[in-house]
């Protein structure tokens, strides 16, 4: 029996959850690290019973000293420590300096160029993130990286792009950030074509001015037949443009869906899970707090990808985003919104190409249901733990 650790203290509770699902095997005991927030979050996914191992970071309790219970528990107890978000900036890095349990531990990594691509970079308009960024990119390094026996990806193309672009060295897996589980609802009878874009409305995330010039388009003649969802709320004053801009759509009588601020996670699933296809309009080279440029499909992955697997829907991305070999016959790319056009005018058409579609993109999604990444866990990591 191992002793399986999983330590998360920044936000990503859905890779929590799969992190634990994943894990949670009959050879295996499994200990939460958390804080009281996330727990409850990670609630609404699963039920914490006594099958867990849970310890919290107290209530005034810095991470510092968190971290330092932490690593004398594993040094105590536990073979296999996760740590699932460590943030690149110079808030979170410093309090891993010193954060080194003598059991085995495997980092996940979620933006590679940050980690992996350090350069010194300089913004006279960001001076204060530029200084951040260098001085995280020594501390990633030197100091933070060498500590663990090996890295997780989320997304397979980061692994390729590590091997091929750097000379790390170690072991890279390639657990993911949700799975596949089986209990869709049956598709309903005679319903409309509901397109679905989700996540916020960013400017710097998502270019959704292609979608709205062919969507504009398509509901002018297919108004009867399709529905348009926006499935985030806006952000700044490019998110309020988007917003304005469907409201204008709406005024002509066109079916598209908005929302102006949070929506509950059971009217956020409820809509996707209805869907008929998910649209990500993702803006390829992209850039977080820091001044590192990241590109989505190939050194950071878009969790958007993973809602296409967890629903079992066609997805729907840009011409130049890599997407995985076990979706592609799944997905629909476009170069423009002409093309984007083109293309789903092709299944609005002819319906019986989307059952089609959605059936292909169910046995893709099968490839991420629990019991194979389970065993991919067991096979590549836990049987093999003594060689990291």
């Amino acid at each position: 029996m191992k002793n399986i650790g999983i330590l998360e203290v920044h936000c990503h509770v859905k890779f929590l959850h799969t992190m634990i699902r994943i894990c949670k095997i009959k050879d295996t005991n499994i200990t939460i690290f958390t804080t009281k927030d996330l727990l409850s979050r990670l609630e609404k996914y699963m039920d914490i019973n006594e099958n867990y191992n849970i310890v919290l970071k107290r209530n005034k309790e810095g991470l510092n000293s968190f971290l330092k219970r932490v690593e004398k528990i594993c040094n105590e107890k536990i073979d296999l420590l996760f740590v699932n978000t460590i943030q690149v900036t110079n808030y979170y890095l410093p309090r891993f300096l010193s954060f080194n349990p003598k059991c085995k531990t495997i980092m996940t990594v979620h933006i590679a160029n940050a980690w992996f691509k350090q350069k010194f970079v300089f913004n006279l308009k960001k001076p204060i993130i530029s200084l951040d960024t260098n001085i995280s990119s020594i501390i990633v390094k030197f100091l933070i990286l060498p500590k663990f026996d090996a890295i997780n990806v989320i997304y397979p193309p980061i692994k390729d792009y590590i091997l091929n672009e750097t000379n790390y060295k170690k072991e890279i897996f390639t657990l993911p950030f949700n799975f596949y589980e089986n209990n869709l609802k049956a598709d309903k009878t005679n319903k409309r074509i509901k397109f679905v874009v989700p996540g916020q409305i960013e400017e710097h995330r998502r270019e959704y001015k292609f979608v709205l010039d062919a969507f504009e388009h398509l509901l002018k003649d297919f108004n009867e037949d399709i529905d348009l969802y926006l499935l985030g709320y806006p952000v700044g004053n490019y998110g309020k443009s988007i917003l304005k801009r469907c409201e204008d759509l709406k005024n002509k009588g066109y079916n598209i869906f908005t929302f102006n601020s949070f929506i509950p996670e059971e009217q956020y699933n409820e809509i996707i899970s209805d869907s008929d296809f998910i649209i990500a309009p993702i803006k390829i080279k992209s850039r977080g707090w820091g001044e590192i440029q990241e590109i989505y499909g190939l050194t950071k992955a878009s969790a958007v990808v993973f809602e296409a697997i967890q629903y079992a829907k066609p997805l729907v991305v840009p011409n130049e985003f890599k997407i995985i070999k076990e979706l592609e016959n799944s997905t629909i790319k476009y170069i423009d919104s002409k093309d984007l056009e083109n293309k789903l005018k092709e299944y609005i058409v002819n319906k019986n190409s989307i059952q089609d579609l959605k059936k292909v993109a169910l046995k893709s999604s099968k490839y991420y249901s629990l019991p194979i990444l389970q065993e991919y866990f067991k096979n590549n990591i836990l049987n093999k733990l003594d060689s990291l």
